[in-house]
């Protein structure tokens, strides 16, 4: 990264920042020098990484999660439960399979035409600024509002930072202070990689454990600032690595969905082509074959 672009993007998370100053709550208003910012923050990082399993969290080269989705209304009730299986690749890949399970009572309206008379399920691929959906009308692009957001996200979602961004000179990294959070105190970390998103991460600060990010942008219409966010929580040890297992989603304060996952599988070897446009293809003709439970 040139210096100037990296100063900008340095001052751009600076103040837009200042914006959103008090939104995560009071915090501990020590200003740092940016090297000691920096490494104040890698140090809380380093720590998270440690306590999340070091080598063996570090070790993770994809992941495959399976549990029950759940979306909500405004007012909090549930209006579906699915489940969905959520296969994860570094660098940059994703998968997700919503599967219709005949015990729920209900299932939530899916972002692609389910064909659930011959598949039971539906399917979803991303594969860095790329995206796929297998549903009723055969493989579609998905469309770059939905692709991009997406991407942002995931470039700055604390597993990708913690494993495989930290020597990326684009990434600008910088403490936050100390906070309280659900009656825990936090220390926050922001992160920034001149793109229009920026991202604040809550590291407990006796475990270690994140337990909150929260992702900031301005709409591009309206030019608010918008915030999503994700809770981590109900922690427990697979394979060496610590992992959240109950994930719940927000949008501008207002629990959107939550993902409680049931099992969870490192370095399976998932294969490439599970995340391609033509794995997709390969599964839609003979989509006849109904998925595993």
């Amino acid at each position: 990264m040139r210096l100037g672009a990296r100063a900008a993007a340095r001052g751009g998370i600076f103040l837009f920042l200042l914006c959103l100053a008090g939104a995560a709550g009071a915090q501990d208003t020590t200003v740092l020098a940016p090297e000691a910012s920096d490494a104040k923050a890698r140090q809380v990082i380093q720590q998270s990484i440690q306590a999340m399993g070091g080598a063996a969290y570090l070790g993770v080269q994809d992941s495959t999660r399976t549990g029950r989705y759940s979306r909500f209304q405004h007012n909090g009730s549930v209006t579906g439960t699915i489940k969905m299986v959520v296969m994860n690749k570094i660098t940059g890949r994703e998968r997700i399979e919503y599967i219709f399970k005949r015990y729920f009572e209900s299932f939530l309206p899916l972002p692609v035409d389910a064909p659930f008379h011959t598949t039971n399920a539906a399917y979803e691929v991303h594969n860095g600024n790329q995206g796929w959906a297998l549903g009723g009308g055969g493989v579609e692009d998905l469309p770059r509002d939905l692709v991009e957001p997406r991407e942002a996200e995931r470039r700055l979602s604390f597993n990708v930072e913690f494993r495989e961004r930290l020597k990326d000179p684009n990434l600008v990294l910088r403490y936050a202070g100390v906070d309280l959070l659900d009656m825990k105190q936090v220390d926050w970390v922001d992160v920034s990689d001149g793109g229009e998103y920026t991202a604040r991460i809550a590291i407990d600060h006796a475990t270690h454990l994140p337990i909150r990010e929260l992702y900031h942008y301005r709409d591009r219409e309206s030019r608010q600032i918008v915030e999503e966010a994700e809770n981590f929580s109900n922690y427990h040890t697979f394979q060496g690595v610590v992992t959240p297992m109950q994930i719940g989603r927000e949008h501008q304060g207002w629990l959107t969905n939550q993902f409680f996952i049931e099992e969870i599988k490192y370095n399976s070897g998932l294969a490439d082509d599970l995340f391609t446009r033509e794995g997709l293809e390969a599964m839609a003709r003979g989509k006849n074959k109904k998925p595993k439970d």
